[in-house]
């Protein structure tokens, strides 16, 4: 289908051609999140069927497989090219190695249990940041669905950590949290000189930038982009170009802003998008929506992991 693009500034149009196809690849699905890109095929989470998933674009047409069974929502690679998965029921991050066993990377922080791991980075000095809301203890509803007002803030069965925290696992295995002050922390990424780590808070609907320390501390937290809008959806996976654009799944469809936080537009979509990751030789942006996962060629290019 033809890409549905809100301009808000004619420049989108250097990153997404006017009669790109936005190609839905895979459906059916689960809810779908956290996309990566392995070996010449995306991998992702089938978060309500326990799976990874694998979507390949063979000689004969697309084919889906399971990857590995588990439950986890972020994806990513580590500097050695090994797929790392932040637990959304688990409760940890973990390695998972080939033939789908995992390797338990950390669980707790000062001795409690995480509530959610939710979304996963890796620095280049192989320093691993993710977020941790409390999504996965609030039981009886599913992914997607509306939740009771201030649920964050309550003692939900299991929860040890009151605290929405960001946090580094260092390469020499340090564990520090580098943020205490969201509300519900989630996507994040790196600017492509790692001086930026960009987080979004889905309730707070906004991406703030901070400061990345050279002992990989964070600094300076601000509101980078404001994401409030109408229509269904919150930030939620976020990637950034090799030019520093952000590119971040949000209420309508997949938001693109400039890294001062201008926001030029946005790619509507009628499924909810979840997640987004570069794809193919870096051009292509591969998309989650609920059940669904979405292709869309770019005229920019993105950073593939590991």
């Amino acid at each position: 289908m033809p890409v549905n693009i809100e301009v808000r500034d004619a420049a989108i149009h250097t990153l997404i051609a006017p009669a790109a196809e936005l190609e839905r690849v895979a459906g059916g699905l689960g809810f779908t999140e956290g996309p990566v890109w392995v070996g010449g095929a995306l991998l992702f989470s089938d978060i309500p069927n326990n799976r990874i998933a694998r979507l390949q674009r063979l000689r004969e047409g697309p084919e889906l497989t399971t990857y590995a069974t588990g439950q986890q929502n972020g994806l990513t690679l580590d500097r050695q090219g090994r797929l790392l998965a932040a637990e959304h029921y688990g409760r940890r991050v973990v390695r998972v190695n080939a033939g789908g066993s995992r390797e338990v990377l950390t669980e707790a922080f000062e001795g409690k249990r995480f509530s959610s791991p939710n979304d996963i980075v890796v620095h280049s000095s192989g320093a691993v940041y993710f977020t941790d809301p409390p999504y996965g203890l609030l039981t009886g509803f599913a992914p997607g669905q509306p939740r009771p007002e201030g649920w964050w803030t309550q003692a939900l069965p299991g929860r040890e950590l009151m605290v929405q925290g960001v946090y580094r696992l260092g390469s020499d295995g340090a564990l520090t949290r580098v943020a205490d002050d969201f509300t519900l922390p989630n996507g994040l990424a790196f600017s492509p000189d790692e001086r930026i780590l960009y987080i979004n808070d889905s309730q707070e609907k906004h991406i703030r930038a901070f400061d990345v320390q050279p002992d990989g501390t964070l600094a300076n937290g601000r509101v980078a982009v404001a994401m409030a809008a109408p229509e269904a959806g919150v930030p939620d996976g976020m990637k950034v170009d090799l030019a520093g654009n952000i590119w971040c799944t949000g209420p309508g469809g997949v938001w693109v802003a400039r890294p001062d936080g201008q926001v030029l537009g946005r790619v509507l979509m009628d499924e909810i998008p979840a997640n987004v990751a570069w794809g193919d030789d870096g051009t292509v942006l591969y998309i989650t929506a609920r059940t669904s996962v979405y292709r869309l060629p770019t005229i920019t290019k993105g950073q593939l992991p590991g």
